[in-house]
Parts: C-alpha cells; sequence; structure tokens
C-alpha cells in the first residue's frame, strides 16, 4: 500500500548521502514539519485568547466567550486520538514518512479555512459550527503528527544510537519553534488598531500557513524511510493490524506514558495558551507584552530541549523526567505570585523557568523514551495513541479547566493545584516505567 509516490528511479543507498547526512536530513524534517503543525494548532490557542469570543460568540458575556472559545480550542483534542489511531496504525504498515506527509496537508487546509471564515455577524451559528469542524480536522492531522515526529526522530539513527534522547528531544524543539512562530506573526498582527485585527488582521497568520506547509512539504518528501522500519519490512515483520496488536500486548505501556506525559501536556498549554489570558484578563496586561512573554519562553526551551535530551543520554530518561516533574509541582504556586504582580518583566520570567526547567525536562527525553518502549510493528501506533490520549484527557482542556476553577473560585491556587497534581501523576508514572536508555545498563526494544 503506497500513499505518497517514491519516484521511478530511486538513488542507490551508496548515493544517498552518508548515515551521518541522512540522520540529519531525517531529524530536520521532523523539526520543520512539527514547527510548522505546532505553528497552526498553537495559532488557533492565541486566536481563542483574544478573537474567537467576540467573532464567533458574541451574544455570551465576556468570561463566558472566553470559555466557549477555548472549547473549540479543546475540541481539537477530543480528535488527537482518533487521528493517532488512524496514522499511528497506517504508519506501523506503510511507513512513517508517508503518514507524515498526509498529516501536513490536512494540517494546511483547515489553518487555511479558519483564516478564510466568515464570523457569526456574517453567517450566524453556521459560524462557529465550521469552525468547530475545522478545529476538529486540525486535531485528526495533530494526532498522527506528533507521535509520527517522535518516532521519525527515533528511528532516525538506526538501532544502536547512543545518541537518541537528543535527536527525539528535536521534535520538541520544532514545537516550541512553531510557538515562536505564532507568538511573533500573531502577536506583530495583535498591535494593529483592534478595529482592524478584530476585522482582517487576525486571519493573516492563518493564511500564511499555506506557505509553511508547502515549504515543510518539499523537506518531508526529500527524505527516506528510516532504516528501523525498512528492516522490518524486508524481514516481514509489519504486522497486518499493528493497533489491535499493540493493545492487546502493551496497553500497560500506553496508561503510563498517559502517566508521564500528563503534567508535561498541561504545563505546556498552561503556559502556551492560558497564561495569554490570565496576563491579559486577570492581571490587566497588553495582549502583545503577553504575547512577548510566551515568545521569550518557547526561545529558552528551544535552546534547552536539546541539552535535556542529550542528558537523557547520558544519566538515563527517567531521572530528568523526574526531575521535571518534582520542578513543575514544586513551581506552581510561585509561578503564579510572578504572574500576579502585574510587572511584565517577572511575567517573562515566570514563562522562561517554567518552560525551560519544568516542562523542558518533561518533554526532551519523551520521545525517545516512548519509542524504546515499543518494538518496530507497533511504535508507531503505541507512541501515538498514548500521546494523544494523554493531549485529550490533560492538554486541550486546561485552558477551560483553568478559566473555570478562576471563574469558580477567583483563587489562583486551585490553577496551581491542578497543574501540581498532573505533575505529581508523570512523577509517579516515571517512577513506575522502566529505564530504557541501554547505556546506563537498560535493554530497549528498538531493534526489535
Amino acid at each position: 500500500m503506497s500513499v505518497v509516490p517514491e519516484p521511478a528511479v530511486s538513488k542507490p543507498e551508496s548515493q544517498a548521502g552518508s548515515p551521518n547526512t541522512r540522520t540529519r536530513r531525517t531529524v530536520i524534517a521532523s523539526l520543520v514539519g512539527t514547527t510548522v503543525e505546532m505553528y497552526d494548532f498553537v495559532l488557533y490557542g492565541s486566536a481563542a485568547a483574544v478573537v474567537f469570543a467576540p467573532l464567533f460568540f458574541p451574544q455570551a458575556d465576556p468570561l463566558v466567550g472566553t470559555i466557549a472559545a477555548f472549547a473549540t480550542f479543546g475540541v481539537g483534542f477530543i480528535a488527537r486520538p482518533v487521528g493517532g489511531v488512524i496514522f499511528g496504525n497506517l504508519g506501523d504498515r506503510i511507513g512513517r514518512k508517508q503518514v507524515l506527509v498526509l498529516t501536513m496537508i490536512g494540517m494546511g487546509i483547515a489553518s487555511t479555512l479558519i483564516g478564510l471564515l466568515p464570523t457569526y455577524e456574517t453567517i450566524g451559528v453556521a459560524a462557529p459550527i465550521a469552525l468547530v469542524a475545522l478545529r476538529l480536522l486540525q486535531g485528526v492531522a495533530m494526532g498522527g503528527e506528533q507521535g509520527g515526529a517522535f518516532v521519525l526522530a527515533a528511528e532516525a539513527d538506526g538501532t544502536s544510537s547512543t545518541r537518541r534522547g537528543f535527536l527525539g528531544s528535536w521534535p520538541g524543539v520544532g514545537m516550541a519553534g512553531g510557538l515562536v512562530l505564532a507568538s511573533l506573526i500573531f502577536g506583530a498582527f495583535a498591535r494593529l488598531e483592534p478595529e482592524a485585527f478584530l476585522s482582517w488582521g487576525w486571519r493573516v497568520p492563518f493564511l500564511l500557513s499555506l506557505v509553511l506547509v508547502a515549504i515543510a512539504l518539499i523537506i518531508r518528501l526529500g527524505i527516506p524511510e528510516t532504516s528501523v522500519f525498512k528492516k522490518a519490512q524486508s524481514e516481514e515483520h509489519v504486522s497486518r493490524f499493528p493497533l489491535g496488536e499493540m493493545l492487546r500486548s502493551h496497553w500497560r505501556k500506553i496508561l503510563l506514558i498517559v502517566g508521564m506525559k500528563s503534567g508535561e501536556t498541561a504545563a505546556f498549554f498552561l503556559i502556551a495558551t492560558f497564561s495569554v489570558t490570565y496576563g491579559v484578563q486577570f492581571v490587566g496586561l497588553a495582549s502583545s507584552d503577553v504575547l512577548g512573554a510566551v515568545l521569550l519562553a518557547a526561545l529558552v526551551e528551544m535552546i534547552t530541549l536539546p541539552l535535556w535530551g542529550a542528558l537523557s543520554d547520558r544519566l538515563g530518561r527517567r531521572p530528568v523526567m523526574i526531575f521535571g516533574a518534582l520542578f513543575m509541582a514544586a513551581f506552581s504556586v510561585p509561578f503564579f505570585l510572578l504572574l500576579n504582580t502585574g510587572n511584565i518583566s517577572l511575567y517573562y520570567i515566570a514563562l522562561a523557568i517554567a518552560m525551560g526547567l519544568g516542562h523542558g525536562p518533561l518533554a526532551a527525553p519523551a520521545g525517545a523514551f516512548f519509542a524504546e518502549l515499543f518494538p518496530t510493528k507497533v511504535r508507531l501506533s503505541g507512541v501515538s495513541v498514548g500521546v494523544q490520549l494523554t493531549a485529550a484527557l490533560a492538554g486541550g482542556f486546561t485552558p477551560l479547566i483553568a478559566t473555570a476553577l478562576l471563574a469558580s473560585t477567583g483563587n489562583f491556587l486551585t490553577v496551581a493545584g491542578y497543574i501540581a497534581a498532573l505533575a505529581v501523576i508523570s512523577l509517579i508514572a516515571t517512577i513506575l516505567t522502566r529505564e530504557t536508555n541501554s547505556r546506563v545498563g537498560a535493554v530497549h526494544l528498538l531493534s526489535e
């Protein structure tokens, strides 16, 4: 079965570049792809915070409108496990590369159409309905993208790599890069006069997605399939129904992944999305200033993620993730205390610390760690389902839950407690999961 046709005449392996060159190209493809996909996905979150409530839910009071807008943001996360199931199963049967091309196309179509969508004032209730439908398409595409990028990077260097944690951290760098792009571009247009921004300015960042997707597609189409998957194909170790085999034999690992990733996922969307609404509506800061703080935090993480990934190659995946979970739990209250000062410099510092020292060590080893838990024939299914179940349970609804907690209690401690609780869940799940880094004496399954 083939979705993306290969050229009629392919280069011999000896002409395709050295192993290091192929590894570098594959990692770059995963990096660029996740940058574009996360740009599209996070862009929606930024727009939900400051645009979608008045344009698509104008009949509600401001707080209820914000909750409704964040609910549409969360809908994308309901669709992500569906994408994880579809594309994970497909990727374990036909290959990683082809699936990642499909997810890129789906995300590009959805984001472009959001940029062209008429508002409530023009077409009435059909506007929020169409917005939800396009968000669902984004969710399905992202559901296949994230796990696919993790596996693509983890398999890039073959089965005996001693730098898999470092390589596997680059899709996370791409996600932070997407956050940077979304913050820069959306933030630039947010500086327009309010009337111009609400009229047309917010649409331009969504329409730019078409250009970014085209660039990423060219890069992805130029990479080879991973040698690990090609070896499994040649030895006929490809499962006919990977999803079923994964659920039958590896369901405990799925539960552990959900636990390990819960704190990291919630922390990311607390910083990337909820902090925008919190700064604007509850602290009283300008939206452009708060988006600048998110931008700095993402830049910090782009630097720290490869460092945490490399450290996991030396010390093991578990110690790095345990540190991140402990730090995130301990920092949840100081985080909000810094935000509540209303001092924009402290706002910048709080977000940068949370991203670099809390979210970073939880996220960086995850790509390698999760991939090493599964044999090749069910790897993409296992990673995608585990990661996307977490996204649905602990990710997209974090801004909605946090806003609702604030609305019902008026106390930031409820939100801090929510984040700390999820970080503790990540801590417990990581402790319960065996180490997979062979450099520290563990045995992983990547060669199976």
